[in-house]
């Protein structure tokens, strides 16, 4: 069996494992009303089709997936290495109650207890995961590997493989977040896809109307978007984009075939945008008396924060920000991912960005009682600024 099919064996048998997990707690739990429990197993139950062959996953039924939750897991899961041992695991005991094993396997595969508790939805479980193991590879990085990684998450986050693999050098091997965008038909436009000229990610292609509109979900709202021409092209070429909004730089398309790799959505939400405010942060503040910026510090964990600007006025008492910056679509999520993360000596400032102004407030009052700060990005290069002398080089 070659190596990427080995992977894609054990990345199946890992979903199904996990669905398993979470199907079992919303199963035990006596105080889960029952249309979210219905909810919760027929969301389970889809990954766990997904997880099999096309013949296998039509006759997975709701019956046989509550009857195979309380025996051993082999037939619930897809076809795998023997030596995996899944197959053998037991989640509930003889009493029908949760065997503690759970909660370790769980750990193990990078699922928080609060998923099994509050009874995520696959979708969060799964970017859950993925974040996490982002910071699981990140942290085992070297400091200038681990920069080096932040640097490459915002410049070449998708592009042709021979042009990754070029790019991340040593790292891609141990990088593997990739997918083929062949297998992202939501970004695909009559067989091209375009990399937004903020993120370098790809756009989303949507039919408005009669028209047809690419976009990137995360800049749109500083105006990234664009319309498809109905203007005559050469045969093999791209269909042409005109923009639409105030930050539509030319775009080109290129073939969405199976050699065009980017990096997975949950990367691209929790890693490359984040590290892509932090650079819009670095670069501000970037030459100004008085100010230093420190990227991604090798000494600490990556865990810690990303940015630490010190502002040292000679006669004035030395200022210090730790900025850990967020690009999240939920405010409510995020709050609630900071809220479960241990507090920190010092003050910690959380950036978003100028978009999400509206939201700041909210997140002031449910981290009240931390010593946790939250600002646009704007707001803390103002502040920064006011402190190394208020006035523009």
């Amino acid at each position: 069996m070659a190596l990427a099919e080995c992977d894609d064996v054990r990345r199946r048998r890992e979903q199904a494992l996990t669905a398993c997990c979470l199907a079992v707690a919303a199963e035990t739990d006596t105080g889960l009303e029952p249309a979210r429990r219905a909810t919760m197993l027929m969301d389970c139950l889809g990954v766990l089709r997904a997880a099999h062959p096309a013949g296998r996953a039509a006759q997975l039924g709701m019956r046989e997936f509550r009857r195979g939750l309380r025996g051993g897991l082999a037939p619930l899961l897809p076809p795998g290495e023997a030596d995996d041992r899944f197959g053998g695991l037991r989640l509930l005991d003889g009493d029908g109650l949760v065997r503690d094993a759970l909660e370790d396997l769980c750990r193990e595969h990078l699922v928080p207890q609060a998923a099994l508790d509050r009874h995520w939805p696959w979708a969060r479980v799964r970017a859950e995961q993925e974040e996490r193991r982002l910071f699981e590879v990140m942290r085992r990085l070297e400091p200038e590997e681990y920069r080096k990684a932040r640097a490459l998450l915002a410049e070449c986050p998708a592009g042709p493989l021979r042009v990754l693999r070029k790019r991340w050098d040593r790292l891609w091997m141990r990088f593997d977040f990739f997918e083929a965008v062949s297998d992202w038909p939501w970004c695909q436009l009559e067989g091209w896809w375009y990399p937004c000229p903020k993120c370098r990610w790809p756009m989303r292609v949507v039919a408005v109307g009669r028209e047809v509109e690419v976009r990137c979900e995360a800049h749109r709202p500083r105006g990234v978007h664009y319309r498809m021409s109905q203007e005559q092209r050469g045969r093999g070429m791209a269909p042409i984009l005109i923009g639409t909004g105030k930050a539509s730089d030319p775009v080109v398309g290129l073939p969405a075939s199976s050699d065009h790799l980017a990096l997975n959505r949950p990367v691209w939400r929790y890693g490359v945008l984040p590290t892509l405010l932090e650079i819009e942060l670095r670069d501000q503040l970037k030459g100004r008396a008085h100010v230093r910026v420190e990227m991604w510090p090798g000494e600490l964990q990556p865990d810690e924060y990303d940015l630490k600007i010190t502002v040292a006025v000679p006669g004035r008492s030395v200022r210090r920000w730790r900025v850990d910056a967020k690009d999240w679509a939920s405010a409510a999520a995020l709050a609630q991912a900071l809220l479960e993360r241990e507090s920190k000596p010092y003050t910690l400032y959380i950036v978003v960005p100028d978009h999400q102004a509206h939201e700041v407030a909210y997140l002031k009052q449910r981290l009240a009682g931390r010593r946790t700060k939250v600002l646009t990005l704007t707001r803390i290069v103002d502040q920064v600024k006011q402190a190394a002398g208020g006035r523009d080089e």
